[in-house]
């Protein structure tokens, strides 16, 4: 998920820790520039109880095949993406952008976690 995708789910963050769920925001830009997004998103990093990985080289984007695919702005971005991995390693879910603003709402990755916490 991305900053601002947890910024607006942080009242339903509970409900994918009670699912066995751990969230984790990878973000493209060195920490500075990190948390500037974030208070821009209306979130601290104190205050988002979710780990963020600043990942300004790429190494998990490129991993996960959305890296430098998509223009925002001014330059070539890392698609947003947002991904439910089980613990086995198994992507289970992914919805990579068609574009910025389309983030999925936090019941999409919900339904996935309750399908595989009920299987």
């Amino acid at each position: 998920m991305c900053h601002g995708q947890v910024a607006r789910s942080r009242g339903r963050l509970n409900e994918f820790e009670d699912l066995g769920a751990r969230l984790l925001i990878v973000d493209p830009h060195e920490s500075l520039r990190v948390k500037h997004f974030l208070r821009f998103a209306g979130a601290r990093v104190d205050d988002l109880h979710v780990p963020m990985l600043a990942d300004p080289v790429h190494t998990v984007s490129a991993t996960y095949g959305v890296a430098f695919q998509m223009r925002i702005h001014a330059e070539w971005s890392n698609r947003p993406a947002t991904f439910v991995i089980d613990r086995a390693g198994i992507v289970r879910y992914e919805h990579r952008a068609k574009s910025f603003d389309d983030r999925p709402k936090p019941d999409e990755p919900l339904s996935v976690l309750k399908r595989l916490n009920n299987s």
